[in-house]
């Protein structure tokens, strides 16, 4: 899919929209992560907080496709091949994607503002795309 090109009536969304979408997500998990850090040792709080992040971002995306944040930005991961929400393996994948994309200074995510396809690293290695819901 190129930039600003359709998939049918549905087009890529941009780097913006899915920033903000992001820090919705960061702040839906982040307040009760900050309580638990509070009550739980740092080992266990390490451990607690990959778990509900892999958890929260894979059941989203398998079940309707947005997260809270891209839901209310109205957002969908979608497969870029098919259209359709993922499935679990592709999930995981994508979230793994999304340590890729962090590693070197963020480049990964950057990467939609310049990519024809509005795809990051974490995108293309999954063979996701996000795109608008309305």
């Amino acid at each position: 899919m190129q930039q600003g090109e359709t998939m049918g009536a549905v087009r890529a969304a941009g780097f913006g929209e899915r920033l903000v979408a992001y820090l919705i997500d960061a702040v839906i998990i982040g307040v009760p992560m900050w309580i638990i850090s509070m009550i739980v040792p740092v080992a266990l709080y390490f451990i607690l907080s990959l778990v509900i992040g892999i958890g929260y971002a894979v059941y989203f995306w398998t079940t309707s496709g947005s997260t809270p944040g891209k839901s209310l930005m109205g957002l969908k991961v979608v497969s870029a091949e098919t259209g359709e929400v993922v499935d679990p393996g592709t999930a995981v994948l994508r979230y793994v994607g999304y340590i890729v994309s962090s590693l070197p200074l963020a480049l990964g995510f950057l990467w939609v503002l310049w990519d024809e396809n509005r795809q990051g690293w974490h995108d293309k290695i999954a063979k996701t795309v996000v795109v608008h819901t309305r």
